[in-house]
C-alpha cells in the first residue's frame, strides 16, 4: 500500500472515530446524561444558571422539586402523546365524528391544565421555602425560561396550529 494510501485510510479511521464520539457524546447528553454537577440536565443551560444564583440547599430543592414534577408529568405526556394519536385518527377517519374528536380535545386541555397546575404549585411551593433574592432570581428564571417547542408558537413553528390544539 503506498504512503498515499495509507494516510487517506488513517484520516478516514480517525474522523469516523470523531463522528462517532460527537453523535454518542450528543445523544448521552441530551437524553439524560448527567451535567458537570452529576445531576441530569432536563431543564437545561437556564436552570443551571437559577441554580449558581442560589444556596446549595436551595439549588438543591429547586432540582429536586423540578425532577418531582417532570416524574409527576411523564405519565400525562404519556397520555397526551395517547390523546392526539386518537384524535388525529378521528380527524382522518372517513367519517367525521365532531363529538367524539370534541371529548378526545377536551382530555387533550385537561391534561395540559393538570401539568401547567403541577408546575404552578411546584413554583408556590419554592416561592414559599426562598427569601426575597431567591424569589427574585426565580422569577428571572420564569421570565426567561423558554417555552417549549410545541408552545412556541406558529411564527416559530412556520405554520399555524394544530387541528388539536386550536380547537375550542
Amino acid at each position: 500500500m503506498s504512503k498515499k494510501m495509507k494516510i487517506l485510510v488513517f484520516g478516514s479511521f480517525l474522523l469516523n472515530v470523531l463522528l462517532v464520539g460527537f453523535i454518542l457524546g450528543g445523544l448521552y447528553h441530551r437524553f439524560g446524561g448527567p451535567d458537570f454537577t452529576g445531576r441530569h440536565d432536563f431543564m437545561g443551560r437556564q436552570s443551571r444558571e437559577l441554580a449558581s444564583k442560589l444556596p446549595d440547599e436551595k439549588a438543591t430543592l429547586f432540582f429536586k422539586t423540578l425532577e418531582e414534577v417532570r416524574l409527576e408529568n411523564r405519565e400525562a405526556h404519556k397520555q397526551i402523546r395517547e390523546a392526539r394519536e386518537r384524535a388525529m385518527k378521528i380527524m382522518a377517519a372517513p367519517v367525521f365524528d365532531e363529538a367524539f374528536y370534541c371529548a378526545e380535545v377536551a382530555k387533550l386541555q385537561e391534561l395540559r391544565s393538570q401539568m401547567k397546575r403541577r408546575f404552578a404549585d411546584a413554583t408556590i411551593e419554592l416561592a414559599r421555602r426562598f427569601g426575597p433574592e431567591d424569589r427574585k432570581a426565580l422569577a428571572q428564571y420564569l421570565r426567561s425560561a423558554r417555552k417549549p417547542f410545541r408552545e412556541a408558537g406558529p411564527q416559530l413553528r412556520g405554520h399555524g396550529p394544530s387541528p388539536v390544539e386550536g380547537h375550542q
